[in-house]
Order: structure tokens, then sequence, then C-alpha cells
């Protein structure tokens, strides 16, 4: 076991970018950490009880601190169960117990198996944490001196997925952050992210949740004390001070119980495709080079490998959520709903973006999306569907994918007991145009107006920024190609024009709800449709006008939900690996407004029967190699630690906890 102590030597935080430039973005506390067994702990700095014992003011030495009952009738049992559940926790934490004041403190410490030492913390509040030592959750942590901290385990971002690692100053609070910034040593120069212990948690899931569950947000919501650097060196020089408040839907998951261990990179403003200013996250999918998307590309990537992480949020606006989802074998729901606020968030479009979450089972994405969606402490009652409308178009799909899709859609009529209406929405209008249409074709009367309105609002979103760097240094702020062109388009949209497409927009929803089904929240119909995500592809396709309709802005113009489901696959020859690798085919659906939990519910239900697998792996294979939608539930779903500690008692069984 080693002590290293960080930033001991600059008061300043400096972000590196390709160039070797650096930017000065904060001043940094020093901060401890620590090696136990091998892996590198961050001795939180906030202080949470203090010893009865004398000692070293400069040891630091890892200990577990039991309810005197564990401590004394229930250690081994006790000791195996943390273990069992925490990936914090290690062995070595378990060779000095600290006793917790209450119970039967006076029992012979005789009891204590040989080679375990016994100290007992002082009954009193410690000034730095509001709750008393009597409540500190039992658990690992790290004794400095006299003093016991949280121990969060550092885990490497090896897929560069990470604008920052951070850690809460008040773990009570959880409010504002600081980001843990480890020396560039021979061993890493991979971002540091600090994970809490598991057993930190002990408020009932009634009242919160998501307790426990590690989240990360896009670096596109602020976290106070945290930068915000929509990956561009421009923006960087702009702002050089970390944020001053907490992003308002951040705030909701801490309330729900969730804790925030980093920011996941975004593509440069949410738009971007080169990654020209920061290193572009690498998708651990298949053959380890395929192209990971733009958009909420950290998010997808972390979650797809790092099983220390529980689910990943993003902001999808045309795709951003679901084309990095699909890139990387995920679940992905982009919600319909308003409600969840979009504050100190710097977003692409007023119009479209909307909060999505990433997921690797359909089970908690549907508890995350009832906590976080319909903010409810309870699973809501859920009433199906009743009809199902198939949309022949507009996706351009392989044969194999098409054969896949219709076992989607397949899977979806038998669990609901209907079949579905086939449709194609060209010819759909064409029978029944609006009147305001005045005889033009579906694709004609929308034309370019989704892309178009969407460039508008990403290019006005930035009016401020490009004014404040044109001030300041006398030229306009670099951008990425994709950026650039899809400003350059937003820039030559008139407000007339602007006007004029959400006025078709708001066309095409009222003929939508009247003709094809309703969308408001009393709708009973669903919209199943296929997704074209195509491998190998290596490479990110060169910027370029996205006409007409498709998958992404249906749901965004319609402000429905959308859920993105991977359920089979196709295989195809890497140049990369020279091996036969594995892509995922998805299938999605769309639902009326506030429906968001139901479709997760409807896929995972409609999966279950149909005896496919709810879950996808993490790492190289969403799936296990040469699998596919009859027979994927025949290979063992992936080890995962158990969701609470009530459930790793249960399946570790006979042990006398």
């Amino acid at each position: 076991m080693s002590l290293v102590l960080q930033h001991g030597q600059s008061p300043d935080h400096r972000h590196a970018f390709p160039d070797g430039s650096s930017r000065r973005t904060m001043s940094l506390k020093t901060v401890l950490t620590t090696i136990i067994a091998g892996s590198h702990y961050l001795v939180h700095p906030q202080v949470l009880g203090t010893i009865q014992e004398t000692i070293n003011p400069d040891v630091i030495i890892p200990v577990t601190v039991l309810e005197p009952e564990q401590l004394y009738n229930q250690l081994e049992g006790t000791l195996r169960l943390f273990a069992f559940y925490d990936d914090v926790f290690v062995p070595e934490f378990g060779n000095i117990l600290i006793e917790k004041p209450g119970g039967n403190s006076g029992v012979a410490a005789t009891s204590v198996p040989r080679g375990k030492s016994v100290m007992r913390l002082r009954n009193d509040t410690v000034h730095a944490s509001r709750r008393a030592v009597r409540d500190l959750p039992a658990g690992p942590y790290i004794l400095h001196g006299a003093n016991v901290h949280q121990a969060w385990k550092i885990y490497n971002d090896t897929l560069d997925a990470f604008a920052f690692g951070v850690f809460p100053e008040d773990v009570d609070e959880m409010d504002a952050f600081q980001v843990l910034q480890t020396p560039v040593n021979a061993e890493s120069n991979y971002t540091s992210v600090p994970v809490p212990s598991r057993l930190y948690n002990t408020v009932p899931p009634e009242q919160a949740p998501l307790k426990g569950y590690r989240f990360t947000v896009p670096d596109s919501m602020s976290l106070k004390g945290v930068p915000t650097t929509l990956s561009s060196t421009a923006w960087n020089q702009l702002h050089e001070s970390p944020v001053e408040s907490t992003a308002a839907f951040v705030k909701r998951l801490v309330a729900l119980g969730a804790v925030v261990v980093g920011k996941t990179k975004s593509s440069q403003f949410g738009s971007g495709r080169e990654w020209a200013d920061v290193v572009a996250p690498k998708n651990p999918r298949e053959d380890g080079r395929q192209d990971p998307a733009g958009g909420a590309t950290g998010a997808a990537a972390a979650l797809a490998e790092y099983e220390w992480l529980k689910t990943s949020i993003g902001l999808d606006a045309i795709g951003q959520l679901l084309e990095p989802a699909a890139s990387q074998g995920l679940f992905a729901l982009r919600t319909s709903t308003g409600d969840l606020s979009l504050d100190d968030t710097e977003i692409s479009s007023m119009s479209f973006d909307r909060i999505g979450l990433l997921g690797t089972d359909l089970s908690e994405l549907f508890h995350d999306a009832v906590a976080i969606v319909h903010k409810s402490l309870s699973s809501p009652n859920i009433v199906f569907p009743t009809r199902v409308i198939s949309v022949v178009e507009p996706e351009v799909l392989s044969s194999a994918h098409k054969i896949k899709n219709e076992e989607f859609l397949a899977a979806i009529e038998k669990f609901l007991g209907t079949k579905a209406r086939r449709i194609s929405l060209d010819f759909a209008w064409q029978l029944k145009p609006p009147a305001e249409a005045k005889g033009e074709s579906l694709q004609r009367y929308l034309g370019d107006a989704p892309f178009l309105s969407f460039c508008y609002d990403l290019y006005h979103q930035y009016d401020r920024f490009r004014n404040d760097y044109h001030t300041k240094f006398g030229q306009d702020p670099a951008t990425e190609a994709t950026v650039s062109y899809r400003w350059n388009l937003g820039k030559n949209v008139t407000m007339a024009e602007y006007a004029s497409y959400q006025s078709r927009f708001a066309v095409f929803r009222r003929w939508f709800s009247d003709v094809i089904m309703p969308i408001d929240d009393k709708g009973d119909t669903v919209l199943v449709m296929p997704y074209a995500s195509h491998a190998p592809q290596y490479h990110a396709p060169p910027p370029s006008m996205i006409h007409g309709l498709n998958s992404h802005f249906l749901a965004s113009i319609l402000q429905t939900p959308h859920i993105l489901a991977p359920f089979a696959q196709a295989s195809y020859q890497s140049p990369v690996s020279h091996q036969t690798e594995y892509h995922a085919i998805y299938g999605t659906v769309i639902g009326p407004r506030g429906s968001d939990t139901v479709l997760v519910k409807l896929v995972e239900s409609a999966f279950r029967q149909a005896q496919w697998r709810t879950t996808v792996d993490k790492g190289r294979f969403a799936f296990p190699p040469a699998q596919n939608a009859r027979n994927v539930n025949d290979a063992p779903a992936r080890k995962e630690k158990p969701a609470s500690i009530e459930e790793a008692k249960h399946q570790m069984g006979s042990l006398d906890i």
C-alpha cells in the first residue's frame, strides 16, 4: 500500500489538447490517493468520523466500519457479503475493523478472529458532516490519522470516453463537485474516474429508487465546480472557469439517490463528428475500430465497456443518442416529456432536444425511466397498447436486416395479440392529405425543413458564444467540419422560413394523429420501425444535407418517445481483426406522448415471451458470437453485481449474514 499526494505542486488544473497546449480551467484542492491490493483509491477529503484510539497522524490504512452485531456475531459472513456485493471492497479492508457506537460494544474483543484489529468510533457528530457517526453506513473506509474517510475506487478510462471523472465535495449533498486529476506517469495517461462503495447508500429504495446507481452525465450538463468543454478548444479558450451551478436534471438524479461519477464526452457542440480538438472515444465493440458515432459518444462507449457503470445519460435531437447506442450495442430511450428540465445544459435545439437514457438491461432501463421520467417512487400501472402500425419506410435495409426486422415486428404482434397495420406514410398522405399541403407530397411538403430547422436552432444556440469569442480574440472560433457545415446552413435560414417550418411540423403532427395514430397521452397505438445500422464503418461520414423525413426526425417532430432495442446480429469479415465479427440489428418503437415507460416494458415483455435476451453484454460482443434472435437467450447472461444488498444476501443463500 502506498500514499500519493495529488495536486500538491500546482493550484491549477490544465486541460490538454492535441496541439500540446493547455488552458487554465480551475483551482484545485489537494487530495490524497492510496493503493490497496494493487488498485488506486481516492481518500475522500470529507471527514466523517474520528476513532477513539491514538494513532500516527500520517498513517493511511483501509478499514471496515461495522455495527457491533456485525462485528461480534456475523463478521465472516458480513465481510464475504461485502466482497460479493461491492467492487470497492477488497479483503484488505477487513483486517482493521472499526466498531460503530451503540449496541453491545462491551463484548470481548477475543470474539474477533485472530489477525484482525478492532478500533472504535467516537460517539459524536463530526463538524464536516451533518450526520452522527452512529448513522455512518457499514462498509469500507480509509483511516487518515484518526479520521475516517470514504474510499472511492479509481478506474482508468481506457476508452477516452470521459471528459472528467468527478467526486462531490460533500458526500451527503452532492451539489458541488471536484475533478479528480491524477498525475501523469509511465503507467497511465487516462482520465481517472472515482466511484464510491455501493454500501454507502442506505436510503430505502422507496425514497431513493436510484440509490447507489452510478450515472454519467454528458459534458454539456453543468456540474458546479467542473468545466463544460463541448469538445471544443475555442469554447475552452472563452470559458476558462468551472461553472457555478449544477444542472437541474443532475439535481433530479441526485435527489433520486444516483451517484454522478463523471461527465462523458459529447461530440463538438453535440453535432461534430471529426473529433479534431479532443481524442475520440473508442468503440469497444467488435474489432475495436468501428466508428463510435457522434453526439452522446462517450456515454455509449463507457456503458458498453465498463462493468462498474450502471447508466449513462445523453441528449438526443436528431439521433445524437440513438446513433451512438446503435454503434455500440445498447438499448436507448429518447424521452418525450418536456418536464425533464434542460436548465444549465448546453443544447443543440430547443425544439428537438430531449433527455435520453442508455442501458444494457431492459428491466433496469424500465426502473430508471419510472424514476426519472415519471418521477415516481413505484412502478406505474402499465396499460399496453392495443394496436400496432408498421411503417415500411424510410430506412434502407439489406435483405438480411429486413428478415430480422420482420421477426422483431412479429414478437411485438404476438405479445400484444394483434396484427400490425402496414402503412406507407407517403401513400397515406397521398390518400388523405391535409388541406394546408395544397396537393404537395409529404416529402415535398416537409422537404428539408426538419434538417434546416435543426441547423437554424444549432446556429443560433451559439450566437452569444460566437460574438463573445470574436470580441475577445478578433476572429471566429474554429469548429469541426460538420459543425461548420450545419452552422452555415442554419445561418442562411431566415426567421420567416423557420416559422414556416414550425407551422408545417404542426400540420404534420395533426395529420399524423388523425390519420396514422393518436399521439396524445391517451393514444393506444405504437409504431414499429426498423433501424439502419451498418458495419463495418470505420470513418465518420462527411458532412451533408439530411433530406426528408427519417426515423430520427419522426420522433423529434412528433415529440414522442422512441426506444431502440438490439435483438439480433449480422456477421461480417473484419479487415482489422481478420475474423468474423458481429454487429447488432435493431428494432425501434415509437409511442404516444407519455408512453416512455410503456415502450420499455412492451419491448422487455415481448422479448421475454420470444425467449430473447433482455440484456446485452459488456465488452467486445453485445451478444455471444453466432447467436441470433431465435437462440440468443441460450447463452448465459453476463454476471452482474446484485442491485441491492438484500438481493446479494439472497444470492449468497446459506451464508450466515
